[in-house]
């Protein structure tokens, strides 16, 4: 339980960001993009997921790395990604259709490969880009991937 994702028994890092003006960048966010967040009009299910997701975009807001800029994402990757993309800061916009179809050149059993080419829509990343990043950092592209495709 001591380890924190920075390594077993690591201090916490200290908050950039509030934990009330994290929420609320989050509330902001989906309103924003008109994304349902009424926790009480979701089925169990869907609760245990989105609150998953807003548990992940409230961290990463509070370390300083994620920002809302109106309907888009500014993203800081984090520095356990590899050399050449720690700390790079990434664009996450509002999907349009070319994210939806994105990816329709995937086989069916490529669910994975399909995620990732709409997150690359979302980015303008190449799809392998999301195969030389951190699990951290994938992790919170498909947590925002996954609010615009229904949890």
């Amino acid at each position: 339980m001591g380890d924190n994702g920075t390594g077993a028994g690591a201090a916490p890092a200290k908050s950039k960001i509030d934990k009330e003006i994290a929420e609320n960048e989050f509330t902001m966010y989906c309103e924003n993009n008109r994304i349902e967040h009424d926790e009480s009009a979701m089925d169990e299910e869907d609760v245990d997921t989105f609150k998953d997701i807003k548990d992940r975009f409230i961290k990463a807001c509070m370390e300083g790395r994620v920002e809302v800029d109106g309907r888009n994402l500014k993203y800081t990757l984090s520095d356990f990604s590899p050399e050449g993309y720690k700390g790079e800061l990434v664009t996450i916009k509002r999907p349009n259709g070319s994210a939806f179809t994105a990816g329709d050149s995937f086989k069916e059993k490529e669910s994975v490969k399909k995620l990732q080419g709409f997150m690359s829509a979302q980015t303008g990343k190449d799809v392998s880009y999301f195969t030389k990043i951190d699990i951290v950092d994938w992790k919170f592209f498909n947590a925002i991937a996954s609010l615009f495709l229904g949890l």
